[in-house]
């Protein structure tokens, strides 16, 4: 994200020759977020309303689309991670925009005086911030609590420990829902198939 460094943050794209502005505040992100865990929603209709959230519209091509939607959603990093295909089950979320939303508010106060409900940040400048946190903050325990692999050679009272821990932060995310959310994260992201999705979505 040199971006970040040299100000030219994204905040429009060029599709089919034409130039698309974007929402490129934070909290349209968390709308996305909002939108693919939604249970009430099918996958077109959530790539749809994830689509007119970012741009206002659909633009055509839609591939294109999708593809620069995952890009800034990324942060620039998917052509240079290269998502590999077959890197095993996708492992649980530890951290959740929605639910730990008052932990994420505190920390950005605290650590860099930054009120989240009265600031407009450009999502990369969000991320980089959320990411820099400091380890002492309670939000990356949390995390740490709910990313731990609880083995057998583990002392049984760090076992107890983690086990009260992960009861105690777990997010209220129902199986079958996160599921739905990897499934069209994974196609969003290039993983998986959007064929049927954008077909879907060209015959409305």
């Amino acid at each position: 994200m040199k971006e970040l460094l040299t100000g030219n943050l994204p905040n429009s794209f060029l599709i089919g020759g034409r130039e698309y502005h974007i929402s490129s505040d934070f909290r349209a992100m968390l709308r996305l977020e909002e939108i693919f865990s939604s249970e009430k929603l099918t996958d077109e209709e959530k790539a749809e309303r994830a689509l007119k959230l970012f741009y206002g519209c659909i633009p055509e091509p839609l591939e294109e689309a999708v593809e620069r939607l995952c890009y800034f959603w990324s942060c620039g990093r998917q052509e240079q991670e290269g998502r590999a295909k077959g890197e095993g089950a996708a492992q649980p979320p530890i951290y959740s925009f929605a639910h730990d939303a008052g932990l994420i508010y505190g920390a950005f106060l605290t650590q860099y005086g930054i009120d989240l409900s009265r600031k407009s940040l450009h999502w990369w400048q969000f991320m980089a911030l959320f990411e820099a946190l400091e380890e002492d903050r309670v939000l990356k325990e949390v995390m740490r609590c709910r990313a731990v692999e609880i083995k057998g050679d583990m002392p049984q009272a760090q076992k107890d420990y983690y086990n009260a821990m992960k009861r105690r932060y777990a997010l209220p995310l129902p199986e079958q829902e996160e599921r739905q959310q990897s499934a069209l994260v994974a196609a969003l992201m290039g993983d998986g198939k959007v064929d049927e999705v954008m077909a879907c979505m060209k015959k409305k």
